[in-house]
């Protein structure tokens, strides 16, 4: 029986929103929205309607997309990382025209729907290739590498790749202000900071010859972030993407 929910809660990262678009799915629910979890004490209030991430189901929707629509699947990814207002219920929509065969005049998605969606996903991209072009990490000293950005979508995860090869002799930080929170590359292991900026130079310049400065309050264990170790696999995560 269908079971109805009015609004759901998640996390508010993509691998939580997936995870989300797995549970609608395999318990059949109907749901009126989609909202960011905004702290423990919320959590309080929302009860059964709050979704938690599960690596192993985002996973699961990630390849079923990734096989139906590539493209699709690539403007979902860079479309959430807009982090337009209300962006997961339109997204939402979108995933459930594509798994239900509607109107699959372009990606999946109704014409009207889809417009914006696509616009969102070039505007994040576009970004994405401009911070590549642009963007240089000066290794004059010895000392580590901090570079400080403030994009207006969160690029972070998609450029990691790219800073990853291009630099990969080399200890940095890259820095998004607009966010708090840092992407940061050492001995090939890649790891996000939310360190305060003003704390990165102290906590990473004490180098210990025998343990890597990684901040492990917040490792890469998303998808995205898994992919960079395992590129053997023959299913590219999200981190492909990019």
């Amino acid at each position: 029986m269908e079971q109805l929910k009015d609004t759901l809660f998640y996390d508010g990262s993509f691998n939580g929103f997936l995870s989300l678009l797995y549970e609608v799915e395999a318990r059949n629910l109907t749901i009126e929205g989609i909202q960011k979890k905004q702290g423990q004490q919320e959590l309080l209030f929302i009860d059964t309607s709050f979704i938690p991430t599960e690596l192993k189901k985002a996973r699961s929707v990630w390849n079923s997309l990734r096989s139906k629509n590539y493209g699709a699947l690539k403007l979902l990814y860079f479309a959430f990382l807009s982090e337009e207002q209300n962006i997961e219920w339109k997204l939402f929509q979108f995933y459930q025209q594509l798994i239900g065969n509607v109107c699959l005049e372009k990606n999946g998605m109704c014409v009207s729907d889809h417009a914006h969606i696509e616009q969102l996903a070039n505007s994040v991209e576009k970004e994405k290739w401009a911070i590549e072009r642009k963007l240089f990490i000066d290794h004059s000293g010895d000392s580590l590498s901090i570079t400080t950005i403030e994009p207006m979508y969160n690029i972070l995860p998609l450029i990691s790749k790219f800073f990853r090869t291009r630099y990969k002799e080399q200890e940095w930080v890259i820095y998004d202000s607009n966010r708090s929170f840092g992407l940061h590359h050492r001995n090939g292991t890649m790891a996000f900071t939310t360190r305060p900026l003003d704390q990165l130079k102290p906590i990473f310049s004490e180098k210990d010859p025998g343990s890597p400065t990684l901040d492990r309050s917040k490792k890469m264990d998303t998808l995205e972030q898994q992919s960079m170790g395992k590129r053997s696999q023959k299913a590219r995560l999200i981190q492909a993407v990019a």
